[in-house]
């Protein structure tokens, strides 16, 4: 089961408190800006599309002076975004497999970002049975 790495450097996903409880508009704006970034650097770094589940694990790098938020201030948008770049089949059990793990390190001044690691658990039936009955 490959595993891929995607190192999105300067970014962390959106917290909780930036959009909820906010206007719609405030997530549906966070959510597609952070679709085309992670799509952009999927690209780049050659991570391929998720043809089934998969396990999700995130590293946040923080700044030197910056606050650790609680693990789990990232996950809603982060999956929903993931799912909207082709990275995740779908947020739920369909497509992932388990929970996000998410961790902490401290960076550099210049090195902080988001570390995603991307691990192939299983390919979708449907997309078999298709490929068989193409064949």
């Amino acid at each position: 089961m490959p595993t891929y790495l995607l190192v999105v450097p300067r970014w962390h996903p959106p917290l909780c408190n930036h959009w909820r409880g906010r206007h719609w508009s405030s997530a549906h704006k966070l959510r597609k800006q952070a679709v085309q970034l992670l799509g952009s650097y999927a690209m780049q770094q050659r991570v391929p599309q998720a043809t089934g589940r998969r396990r999700l694990s995130v590293e946040i790098v923080l700044a030197p002076r910056q606050r650790q938020p609680d693990a789990d201030a990232y996950d809603k948008l982060l999956l929903d975004s993931l799912v909207g770049a082709g990275l995740l089949v779908d947020d739920g059990a369909r497509g992932l497999a388990g929970r996000v793990e998410v961790s902490f390190r401290r960076g550099a001044a210049g090195d902080w970002g988001c570390v995603l690691f991307l691990t192939d658990v299983e390919i979708l039936k449907v997309q078999e049975s298709a490929t068989i009955m193409g064949a």
